[in-house]
């Protein structure tokens, strides 16, 4: 009788608290729902921070104001369809409108802060999300220059952080533009002092009849029939050789700067927008900001014509040729990321592209050879599929595979993805058990070498294989190195050379031609771009590795200064002539008629300037021990359209006698273009740039809880 009676103590008691915790709810909703009333109705939802000096737009990107912009109506309510005041919305609109204020609050620690509460805001910045479109152009007119910079290396940056070019809806005639840049030329030939003879030489054969007194141009008494029409065309091929003038010109560096000092870059944009489909134009806009990034005090000019997110948007193209300039300029003008790093022309920062948490361990440096550049020798090479290779493990033979067998002779298109799929999940769980040997596998070597000759059967290089088919890469240290080797900064250098001394060259630039003055010039832009400072791997084809040697003697008999010797830790040699090469090898008569470069005189063989070279390099080893990594060419060359052979360097030439020696059977142009990534030419690259990546080392990350928990005054790392 009792626990009759204790069993139904219990009903009423779980009863009576069912019910006080439901009414107490409803009570609680209740009044969530009348205070939510309350403060739409007595606060204003769209009020700014009234501290800000600048001018205040709204941006109003909403259909429902679309009746009242339409009839003119000045009854707003009476247009405006009213929302549902849900609990959901009203916690979302709550939600947006903290995100809102932590945007304004970020902008401002970023803008006033000091350089750790700058970096940290932008990146916190860049990660916010559900802001309305009027908010992102809201910000961008309260930004400045340094600030703004700062956000276009964020990776995957919002473009409504910036603004549109001034007067970027103006439509201007193409004689109105030429006439401009007309004039800009003719202000930075007298800038200069008529000293660019490039510049004075085409300003009279382009524009030798087509001004008078400076002022009045033929085509506009054409226009009026006062004059013939001009012997000179003016249209779009006169505009992009004026540009491409242009770009010479601002190639010098004494005289990069005056194009701005001239009023040059509200033209450029207006160039810009006229050929912004034109690729080719773009690249020598992108040329022209990147040389004149070079000097950060025209950062406030920069941004004010509008250039800061033209370049974050070239930046982002698949072409490297437009990207990389792009990327380069951006890189200049953050002074917040190094500010005695620079990237002078010439030399293009690969890798990062963006700001980045990790500290870099390593500087990989690659030069190209003779006729090369780093957007023409480091391509992937075509797959050749016609010959023997190693078989891809997830091919489907359809007489022996059970799948195939089951789902008939002539699957559907999903039925051979799942097959596929089955035959990979199966290949993932046996693979570790198989070794795949290498491509372009080494025909001979010395005692030295060491490999790898092959990887697992379940290695990143075989997972990733079908989508580096796909997806071929226009520069494969950009795209391959930083995935497969983090906390490295990959750097390109490009230096014109030529065959001939027929060839039409500038009188200015053409005096830079032999092997010891380009090693002078090409020192001082690297110790620019922080060479020296950590760590450093050469990669060099060809005459390039001829370069690195010069560098790095010149650098040792100088004493080291810059302790580039000192960080060098290996020379991939990419059949690099050390002895010479055999395309120098030319009759006096033939010299007579080619009449070869200085660049081709310096590469014969035996040539005593190269023994003595190589004599110097190798005292060098003996003080600074470096790691000598060298491949060399087997298969001619077939050069001109008659598919003549011919073997640039021997082995004898490429093989230093120090460190790994390695014979490929490639000839002179492919030999440092690896089909994929499961090619020795490039796994043992990567091994040594693996070994020599301090792997203790931890990265630089800000947790962002750990942002959040710091004062708002005070942000320690």
């Amino acid at each position: 009788m009792r626990m009759f009676a204790y069993k139904k103590y219990i009903y009423y008691l779980k009863s009576t608290g069912i019910c006080i915790v439901v009414m107490g709810g409803c009570w609680f909703m209740y009044q969530l729902r009348q205070t939510s009333k309350i403060l739409r109705s007595g606060i204003p939802p769209n009020v700014l921070n009234l501290e800000q000096s600048h001018a205040q737009y709204i941006y109003i990107d909403n259909p429902r104001y679309k009746d009242v912009f339409m009839f003119r109506t000045n009854n707003l309510q009476s247009s405006i369809v009213e929302q549902s005041s849900s609990f959901s919305h009203t916690i979302m609109k709550w939600w947006k409108s903290v995100n809102r204020h932590v945007a304004y609050k970020l902008l401002y620690m970023a803008q006033h802060g000091d350089k750790i509460e700058h970096l940290k805001s932008i990146y916190m910045l860049n990660s916010l999300k559900y802001l309305k479109d009027w908010h992102y152009r809201h910000i961008a007119q309260m930004l400045d220059a340094r600030t703004a910079v700062s956000l276009a290396r964020m990776p995957n940056v919002d473009l409504r952080y910036f603004l549109r070019p001034p007067y970027h809806h103006i439509e201007h005639k193409l004689y109105d533009v030429i006439e401009k840049i007309h004039i800009l030329l003719l202000y930075l030939n007298k800038l200069s002092e008529n000293t660019h003879p490039c510049l004075i030489q085409f300003l009279n054969k382009k524009f030798r009849d087509s001004h008078r007194d400076g002022l009045i141009f033929d085509h506009d008494l054409t226009s009026i029939g006062l004059a013939t029409a001009p012997a000179i065309i003016w249209d779009e091929d006169l505009l992009q050789s004026c540009v491409q003038t242009l770009c010479h010109h601002s190639s010098l560096d004494q005289y990069s700067k005056d194009i701005v000092d001239a009023g040059g870059l509200p033209i450029l944009m207006m160039i810009k927008k006229i050929f912004k489909d034109n690729i080719n134009m773009c690249i020598l806009l992108a040329k022209i900001i990147s040389n004149i990034s070079l000097h950060s005090e025209y950062l406030q000019e920069i941004f004010q014509a509008g250039w800061i997110g033209t370049l974050v948007e070239w930046s982002l193209s698949s072409d490297i040729r437009l990207s990389a300039p792009a990327s380069r300029a951006l890189a200049n003008l953050d002074m917040d990321e190094n500010e005695r790093i620079r990237y002078p022309r010439r030399i293009y920062l690969l890798h990062p592209l963006h700001k980045t948490k990790t500290n870099t361990k390593l500087d990989v440096v690659f030069l190209h050879g003779l006729l090369g550049g780093v957007f023409i020798t480091w391509r992937q090479r075509d797959e050749d599929i016609s010959g023997n290779g190693v078989v891809d493990p997830y091919t489907i033979d359809n007489k022996n595979d059970i799948v195939s067998t089951m789902i008939g002779e002539h699957p559907q298109e999903f039925l051979k993805d799942l097959a596929y799929d089955l035959k990979k999940r199966e290949w993932d769980r046996l693979g570790h058990d198989f070794e795949i040997i290498l491509d372009d596998c080494p025909q001979n070597t010395n005692q030295i070498a060491c490999g790898p000759y092959f990887c697992s059967g379940n290695d990143t290089c075989v997972k990733n294989r079908d989508r580096d088919r796909k997806h071929r890469t226009q520069c494969w240290p950009k795209d391959w190195l930083p995935e497969d080797v983090p906390s490295i900064r990959v750097i390109g250098v490009n230096y014109d050379t030529n065959l001939s001394l027929w060839t039409p060259l500038c009188p200015i630039e053409s005096r830079i031609t032999t092997l010891s003055e380009r090693s002078e010039e090409y020192s001082g832009k690297l110790v620019t771009a922080g060479i020296g400072m950590r760590p450093t791997v050469w990669v060099c084809h060809s005459m390039g590795g001829l370069l690195v040697k010069k560098m790095l003697v010149d650098e040792w008999k100088n004493g080291d200064k810059n302790n580039i010797c000192k960080n060098t830790r290996s020379i991939i040699f990419y059949s690099t002539p050390h002895r010479g090469s055999r395309v120098a090898v030319l009759t006096q008569t033939t010299q007579m008629l080619v009449w070869p470069s200085m660049e081709v005189q310096e590469l014969r063989e035996e040539s005593p300037h190269l023994l003595k070279l190589h004599e110097e390099f190798l005292n060098m080893l003996k003080e600074y021990p470096i790691e000598i990594v060298t491949f060399s060419e087997t298969k001619p060359t077939l050069l001109t359209a008659l598919k003549v052979p011919f073997q640039f360097v021997t082995s004898n030439s490429a093989d230093p006698k120090v460190g790994e020696f390695y014979e490929i059977a490639q000839d002179h142009l492919s030999i440092c273009k690896p089909a994929n990534r499961h090619s020795f030419l490039y796994q043992k690259l990567v091994s040594v740039l693996r070994r020599h990546v301090t792997p203790h080392e931890e990265k630089n990350v800000f947790p962002i809880m750990e942002w959040l928990s710091l004062p708002v005054n005070k942000v320690k790392l």
